[in-house]
């Protein structure tokens, strides 16, 4: 007698056997109990979750020579008949192979007749989407009104193909991935029924490898014992299947933390070696790290297909990375799969994808890293608001993009304690931030600056307005980086003594600076203006050009070629950015 597979030999012959799928097995027990069966279903789901199966034990049981029973005895006539496929009056089709009109014709015709010797004529049509539109469109009717003695059931994996006409008119369950820890507990009876003897581990392996499917699961069982006969050890396991072991990235962790090259070339050696399978093991390390990120994230191990020797040995590699470290692996490892597949120096390919790996450096946390710079001491402490305000004018906000932006720091200019006057105008002239497209030119004609005669009751807004260029001229004096930002603000109104300024949404950076020392700006304005209790306000809102007190004109453009030739002349090793493959460009 020839040799039956474990996927058939080990099919579930009723509804209690079916493993994984009782959100569908319950509902039509039930409904066979309640004389409420549907006359057309369609049963999807990946392949190999049972949807072919529960076709045929539902056709079992309305057809059973015992009677209508959820239970079907699985002895007589008509149950040994649909369990091997050759009923008359139970008929699976191929709808891969039958998928034109004529078949669907000749069905039609066909289910005109009685059963022969059932009670129910069933029509099983295995990947039902596969049908042409034709097809589909010659089966509506019947479909819908089809004889007493006749039942429809549909299996597919491929749902969405179906037209909705068909779908509204059948009863639809879905099938889902079996768990892997469900599918081990089934195949380690399988294995009991064979007298093989099994590891956990290579059972859940061989559960995991079906990615879901029971039948890929037990085909895997299958190959499995052919090679190792009846002891099934992981080492034999992996061995069968080219699948590499866990331990081996636990070993590929060690070397990683180690930054050890030498380490690594002579690791990724012994894997080819081993005649381990490239891609495969870049699948089974991007599913190691997601255990790791999981475990990391959550600390439940009850969502991991591993045994709890592997999880307490995972737990102890944690501590060595960070979740962001974690991310960057994975996102490095699934972005290599598909080239290292197409690649036609595969071995090359994978060298580099473990070498990225070793030589990354931890992300740092910018908690972290202001942590470490507040405990520097030296006799010079720095302020970093006076930094950001010094540097300014160098600042832009660009969109997101692959290009590279390159800007030529300006010399750092001092300033001196006293300046005479006649230079006042000049100085803040070269001092006044560079925007992208509207550099400002400052037009201050007050010859001096002087603190102003003004009472808090006499000052308005046009106070304000007549004597803002003066006002900004002495901040430029006193705290030249905030007088800097000053020349972009626009007074708006003054009431309840309180000044309101603005700022236009494009000049984000001075406005968020002049936040920062809006403490100095009130106790400058009151000093100028000779008052007491005056506060300030900073909004942001669009600046008309007819209300900016001091003007801005238009700078032309300096090109890319005027850019670039510029940059080189300054640091003319810069010149590898602007040739393949960087092909660097300037971002305006």
């Amino acid at each position: 007698m020839s040799y039956l597979v474990i996927a058939r030999k080990y099919r579930p012959l009723n509804f209690e056997d079916v493993i994984g799928q009782e959100h569908v097995t319950t509902t039509l027990i039930n409904a066979i109990n309640n004389n409420k069966v549907h006359h057309a279903y369609i049963f999807t789901g990946p392949r190999g979750v049972g949807k072919t199966t529960v076709s045929r034990i539902l056709s079992k049981a309305l057809n059973c020579e015992t009677g209508i029973t959820p239970k079907p005895c699985g002895v007589c006539k008509n149950c040994k008949e649909i369990d091997l496929g050759n009923s008359l009056d139970v008929k699976e089709i191929d709808g891969a192979s039958n998928r034109g009109i004529d078949e669907i014709r000749d069905l039609r015709d066909d289910i005109k007749f009685a059963p022969a010797s059932c009670r129910k004529k069933i029509y099983i049509i295995d990947e039902v989407h596969m049908l042409t539109n034709q097809a589909f469109n010659a089966l509506l009717k019947t479909l819908e009104e089809p004889p007493a003695h006749a039942i429809f059931i549909f299996a597919t994996t491929e749902i969405n193909e179906v037209p909705a006409t068909i779908l509204s008119r059948c009863q639809r369950h879905d099938f889902k991935r079996v768990s892997s820890e469900i599918t081990s507990r089934s195949l380690k009876e399988i294995c009991k029924a064979e007298n093989v003897k099994i590891d956990d581990e290579s059972l859940l392996l061989i559960a995991r490898s079906g990615d879901g499917s029971v039948r890929d699961s037990q085909s895997v069982l299958d190959q499995v014992i052919a090679y190792c006969g009846n002891d099934i050890t992981i080492d034999k396991f992996s061995e069968a299947l080219g699948v590499p072991k866990i331990d081996i990235y636990f070993d590929l962790l060690d070397i990683v933390h180690e930054k050890n090259t030498g380490k690594l070339l002579e690791y990724i050696d012994r894997i080819n070696s081993d005649g381990i399978n490239l891609v495969s093991y870049i699948k089974g390390i991007l599913e190691f790290f997601r255990n790791m990120l999981v475990l990391q994230s959550t600390g439940n191990h009850s969502l991991l297909d591993l045994t709890s020797d592997s999880i307490n040995k995972l737990k102890a590699y944690l501590n060595r990375y960070s979740d962001k470290d974690i991310l960057f692996f994975l996102d490095l490892l699934s972005r290599s799969n598909s080239k290292l597949k197409s690649s036609p120096f595969i071995r090359i390919e994978f060298e580099i994808i473990l070498l990225k790996i070793l030589h990354y450096d931890p992300v740092s946390k910018i908690d972290d890293i202001l942590e470490k710079l507040s405990a520097v001491t030296g006799e010079y402490p720095v302020d970093i608001n006076e930094i950001m305000s010094k540097f300014s004018h160098q600042m832009t906000v660009a969109p997101a993009t692959a290009e590279i932006e390159i800007s030529q720091a300006a010399p750092e200019k001092k300033t001196p304690e006293i300046m005479p006057e006649e230079e006042i105008e000049a100085e803040i002239d070269e001092d006044v931030i560079q925007e992208t497209d509207d550099p400002i030119e400052p037009d201050l004609d007050t010859p001096s600056v002087s603190v102003e005669e003004t009472h808090e009751a006499d000052l308005n807004i046009s106070t304000v307005i007549e004597k803002w260029e003066n006002f900004v001229k002495n901040v430029s004096l006193n705290i030249p980086n905030i007088g800097n930002m000053l020349f972009y603000a626009v007074p708006v109104d003054l009431r309840e003594n309180t000044l309101e300024i603005k700022f236009d949404p494009k000049h984000k950076v001075q406005r968020n600076l002049c936040e920062t020392k809006i403490n100095d700006l009130k106790n400058e304005f009151n000093t100028f203006f000779s008052t007491t209790n005056i506060g300030m306000k900073i909004d942001e809102d669009d600046v008309n050009p007819n209300e900016r007190i001091l003007k801005i004109k238009k700078e032309k453009k300096k090109t890319q070629e005027e850019k670039k030739k510029e940059l080189l002349e300054i640091s003319p090793e810069l010149k590898f950015l602007f040739d393949d493959p960087f092909n660097c460009k300037f971002i305006d």
